[in-house]
This record gives C-alpha cells, sequence and structure tokens, in this order.
C-alpha cells in the first residue's frame, strides 16, 4: 500500500451567480475497508441510518451448470427442478434466471441486492483470459496463445453475449485488453503477445532440469570416481553428498513455493476486481499448473535414487503442502461469483525415459547405482516421478475447478475443443437466487444444488459456498473493479472534475481537489417530519500504475428540502487528495441511499 495521503475539505453554503446554485454541505467521514476485511466503526446520522434499515433481504445468487452423461448442457430445466441447501437447511428459490434464454419472467437480482432491486434482463457474462506466463513454459505459452486466437476468431458474432477481458501474469497483473466484445482486440493483443521478450528464468521446467542435472552430476561423479581424493578415497552419494542433494531439492521447493504464491496473488488480485461487478464471472486461467506440493517430484527423485533415505524426502514433501492455501483462494473466488476454467499448457507431457537431456552417465564407465542398476536407469525420473510431477500440478487446477463450478482441461496438445466446451458453458446456465439467512455461526456458507429428479449420468456444477458481504464491502470492490477495469457506470448523471493543483503538506507532494457534481433531480427523496430529504454517499481511491493506493474513505451528504433552493441544480462536493508526481487515476462513486442506484466514474490526471 502506498503512502499517498488524502484529505477532505471542511464543506460550507455557497450561492453562484444566474440561476446554478452549488451546496456545500457538512460531512460523516468514515473508512472503507479493503475486501474482506474489517472495518472500523463508523458513525451515521440518524435519517441515514432509519434509511439503511430498510435494507433487510439479500440475495445469493448460484450458478448452475447441469450436463448429460457426455457433458452437453442441459438447457429446458425449471424452477421447479432444483433445491438449494445453505448449512444443510433448505432455502426457498425466490428468483430464477435460464441464461439459455433469458426470457418471460426469468429474473435475476444482483448479489447483495434487495427485492426491489431488480435487474433485467440481467448483466452479461464476464469472461477474463488470463496467462500466467510467469508458471508456463514458453513453449507451451506460444502454443496456447496461438490456440485462444483461434478460439477467440471462431466465436465471431457470438461473443456479443459475453465480455471477454485478456490479462496476464508476469508475475504481477497486468491487464492487457479491458473488457470487450470485439473478438479481434483481443486476437491482435495475443498476436502481439507472442512477439513480446521473457526472460527463459521464469520457466519452471528448465528451473526443475537444471536441479535434476546438478544432481545428476554429482552423483555421477562421485560413483565413477572423479571426485576421489586423499581425505575421501571411497565416495557414496548417499551419505557423503546427501546434504548438498537436500540443499538442491529445498532450493527448488523454495522457489516453486515463492512462484506459486505471486501467481496466486496476482490470480487474486484480478478476482477481486471481478468481484465488484454485477453478475456471473468466469477466469479461464492457463498455466503448466500450481504445485500442492512444491519440490515433491524433486524430493521423490531423491527416495527413488537414494532409498535408504525415503523416510526424510516423504517428510519433507509433505511438509509443504500447499492444500490450505487454495481452499481459500477457492473460498474467496465463490465470495466474488467467480468461476474458475484452469487450463494446463503443459498438454501431453512425454516421459523423462526419453528425453535426451536425462540420457546415460558422462563417460564409459558404469559404475552401478542403487539396487545393482545402472545409472542411465538410476537417474533418469521414473515413470511413477513423472506422475507424481503431473499430478501435483493439476491437483490444484482440478479444485479450484470443482469448488468454484468451473471444469479444468488436462492433457490437450491443442485445447480448442475443449475451449468450445467451456464455451458452451457461457450461454447455458442457470441462475438460483435465495434470500440470504441474516445470521450463521460462520462466514463462510456451505451449498448444496440438488436436482428434484435427478437422472443417471447427470453433473450439477455450481460454487460450493459463499460469504455474505456487507453494503461497505461490496461498494468497496465495486469501486476497486471500476479503478482496475475501467467498468463505470453513470445512473445518477454525476460527473467529476478537478480543480487547480495547491500546494501540499509536504514538498513532493501537491493537493489536487476532487469536484464531483451530483445532480439533485436524480437523487430520491424522502417525506420526514421537517420535509422531504435525500441522502447521497459519496466514496473515492486514487491509485498509480505502480499499484500504490489512497486508503478508501467514505461520506454521506443529505439533500434536505429546508435547506434546498427551488433552482438548484446540482450539489458539490470537493475533496483535496494528497498525491506525489506522477499519472493517477480517481474512482468516485456515488450513491443514492434510498434506492441503491450508483454511479462510478474514473477520471485520470497527471501530478506534475
Amino acid at each position: 500500500m502506498g503512502t499517498m495521503g488524502l484529505s477532505i475539505v471542511n464543506l460550507v453554503f455557497l450561492r453562484l451567480q444566474a440561476s446554478r446554485v452549488v451546496v456545500l454541505f457538512p460531512i460523516i467521514l468514515g473508512w472503507l475497508a479493503v475486501p474482506l476485511a474489517a472495518r472500523q466503526p463508523q458513525e451515521r446520522s440518524s435519517q441515514a441510518a432509519t434509511i439503511l434499515d430498510e435494507v433487510t433481504v439479500n440475495i445469493v445468487n448460484i450458478d448452475v451448470h447441469v450436463t448429460d452423461r457426455r457433458g452437453r448442457p442441459i438447457s429446458d430445466l425449471s424452477i421447479d427442478d432444483f433445491e438449494v441447501f445453505e448449512e444443510g437447511e433448505q432455502m426457498e428459490i425466490t428468483n430464477f434466471l435460464n441464461a439459455a434464454r433469458r426470457d418471460g419472467d426469468d429474473l435475476e437480482w444482483n448479489e447483495g441486492e434487495t427485492r426491489d432491486e431488480l435487474d433485467v434482463p440481467g448483466p452479461p457474462l464476464m469472461v477474463a483470459l488470463y496467462l500466467d506466463r510467469y508458471r508456463t513454459y514458453l513453449g507451451n505459452l506460444r502454443r496456447i496463445e496461438r490456440d485462444l486466437a483461434t478460439f477467440l476468431t471462431s466465436r465471431g458474432e457470438r461473443a456479443s453475449d459475453v465480455r471477454f477481458l485478456l490479462a496476464t501474469g508476469d508475475p504481477d497483473l497486468n491487464m492487457r485488453v479491458p473488457f470487450t466484445s470485439d473478438p479481434g482486440d483481443l486476437t491482435q493483443a495475443l498476436q502481439e503477445l507472442q512477439s513480446e521478450a521473457r526472460s527463459p528464468a521464469h520457466d519452471n521446467e528448465l528451473f526443475r532440469r537444471r536441479i535434476l542435472q546438478e544432481i545428476r552430476q554429482a552423483y555421477e561423479a562421485c560413483s565413477l570416481g572423479e571426485s576421489q581424493s586423499a581425505f575421501v578415497p571411497d565416495c557414496e552419494p548417499c551419505v557423503d553428498l546427501w546434504p548438498g542433494f537436500l540443499g538442491s531439492a529445498e532450493q527448488y521447493a523454495a522457489e516453486m513455493q515463492s512462484r506459486s504464491t505471486a501467481s496466486i496473488s496476482a490470480l487474486a488480485d484480478l478476482v477481486t476486481a471481478l468481484g465488484g461487478l454485477p453478475g456471473p464471472k468466469a477466469v479461464i486461467y492457463v498455466s503448466d499448473g500450481l504445485p500442492q506440493q512444491p519440490g515433491a517430484e524433486i524430493y521423490h527423485y531423491l527416495g527413488e535414487v537414494c532409498p535408504e533415505n525415503q523416510m526424510e524426502t516423504d517428510r519433507r514433501q509433505t511438509e509443504r503442502d500447499e492444500t490450505s492455501r487454495f481452499n481459500r483462494f477457492s473460498a474467496f473466488s465463490n465470495a466474488n461469483r467467480v468461476t474458475l476454467y484452469p487450463i494446463d499448457a503443459g498438454g501431453v507431457r512425454g516421459s523423462s525415459a526419453i528425453d535426451v537431456r536425462f540420457g546415460g552417465p558422462v563417460g564409459a564407465a558404469d559404475g552401478g547405482g542403487a539396487g545393482s542398476l545402472g545409472l542411465a536407469n538410476v537417474l533418469v525420473p521414473s515413470n511413477r516421478n513423472d506422475r507424481l510431477r503431473v499430478d501435483n500440478l493439476q491437483s490444484t487446477l482440478s479444485l479450484l475447478a470443482d469448488e468454484t463450478g468451473g471444469r479444468a482441461v488436462f492433457n490437450e496438445a491443442h485445447p480448442a475443443e475443449a475451449l468450445e466446451e467451456i464455451a458452451a458453458d457461457f450461454g447455458s446456465f442457470y441462475s438460483l437466487g435465495y434470500a440470504a439467512p441474516p445470521e450463521r455461526r460462520h462466514p463462510i456458507r456451505q451449498i448444496e444444488v440438488r436436482l428434484t429428479k435427478p437422472r443417471k449420468g447427470w453433473q450439477v456444477r455450481y460454487r460450493r459456498s459463499y460469504i455474505l458481504k456487507s453494503e461497505e464491502q461490496r461498494l468497496a470492490d465495486r469501486l476497486y473493479a471500476a479503478l482496475k477495469l475501467g467498468e463505470q457506470s453513470n445512473l445518477l448523471g454525476a460527473d467529476v472534475t478537478f480543480g487547480e493543483l495547491q500546494e501540499g503538506a509536504s514538498r513532493d507532494r501537491v493537493t489536487l481537489p476532487v469536484e464531483v457534481h451530483v445532480p439533485v433531480a436524480a437523487v430520491t427523496r424522502l417525506p420526514g417530519p421537517s420535509g422531504s430529504s435525500g441522502t447521497v454517499r459519496i466514496f473515492l481511491v486514487a491509485g498509480n500504475d505502480e499499484g500504490e493506493r489512497t486508503p478508501m474513505r467514505q461520506k454521506a451528504m443529505t439533500l434536505s428540502e429546508a435547506q434546498l433552493a427551488p433552482e438548484l441544480e446540482s450539489a458539490l462536493v470537493v475533496v483535496n487528495v494528497d498525491l506525489p508526481p506522477g499519472r493517477f487515476d480517481v474512482a468516485v462513486g456515488i450513491r443514492d441511499e434510498a434506492t441503491g442506484r450508483t454511479s462510478y466514474l474514473v477520471k485520470n490526471v497527471q501530478v506534475p
């Protein structure tokens, strides 16, 4: 988090010439926390609290895919064909949407909205294509980039019902193309990626081979007598070199764990941004896999080369189990209503036994190895080791797909057909909505969806849990989506401008006045003892290209009939933001508290 400051000026009444009056009202400050984090208590006016207390029913939407025994989607089911259970308790399905039809009485509420805030006909499906370039072998990456371009081109006009985004992990999240319905923008970006240079140091497979070669060469030198000396007349690899072998394995495991953590962190950044958008979201995640137990294949390899030390390698292998991390991430994705579709870019992996880089020993002599086998056999990773390596990379992808209701693609040299099967999900899912119980013991709530008349071979996929977000969390997520993804909307017809830069509190900062114009006619006013009044909440954050952001703050502005002049057109709120030099995006949210209608605007500014 950056150290950029945020201050808000005191508000006073101002009257301008002609018929336009600009009013600045006293405010109530409060902090908005980052998504899914606890926030500090904040005071509200009694009127604002009364309005918010009317919002008591939160809707949860579960996106459900039903396929037959051949994997083909079933798209003719109705609300009566489903049952939904939360923590074992059956819920009443209050709204139903068949995405294959989107007609008739099928309606969908946005996550967390009340029954008075219907979304008709429902937001489009938002799909993020995410290439984890930090965890993908260069040859695999180039192949999958071409396959994705072919897939997008083949969609043609069908892409109008889906909006796509292109992002990469380098290793940080890098937004390449914002959400668009034009496949041409995406295919052009994919073609440009193919000519983009990348360091081979990021290839996990090259790193694995280097570690194996180091272990192999040291073992060979010891066994063939090349390291004999007066001090070590007889070298025993699994005794004399064992600390070094373990050191190499630890180095590899630590590096793989670090890279996996970086990948999950960048992917979580994308999911956070998507979570602020209404409706269903999906991520097609492409990589060579994410290890469930980082370094497992090297530890297993050492256990095969030195079987007398296998108990130690097995112990070290299990110590780095990352299953809990992936369970937390799948729950986080579910909380943001994001379905994951992982694609293993490794395709069909060949056996190490046919890889010339793992050929026979250096030199003509073969001194034998464990179990009296030749070195050429002992030091080549076994088929069992190859299977373990692949399972270790793919098991996490299966977990993420299963828990979020998606599907994983494995062992496909050219996954064009698999991509078409994934695309079939985009237009053939059901959204089941129900009123969330107000209180549960645990914040993460488990879900089960059943068919009332299940048929043999049919499969039902859906997210297995959710977190009921607070209103503040939803507003913060939506603002972050506007800032990160550029997704704007302006239901209130508001506007944001900047005033003249002023001298800041310190030498390396200036004060930027952010002027928020709210049309009075767009704000719903409710009757009260002293006349009608309405409340607008404003929240703001500024961020730069380096990922630094100011803390998000919010304030409530009350428009009272007793205070408003008849000719008043808009209310103006000025927020002073202290920023260092650089380019910044300023995201502002303006919410009518009575109706929930909200504008999200992003303006960029260059601070000299």
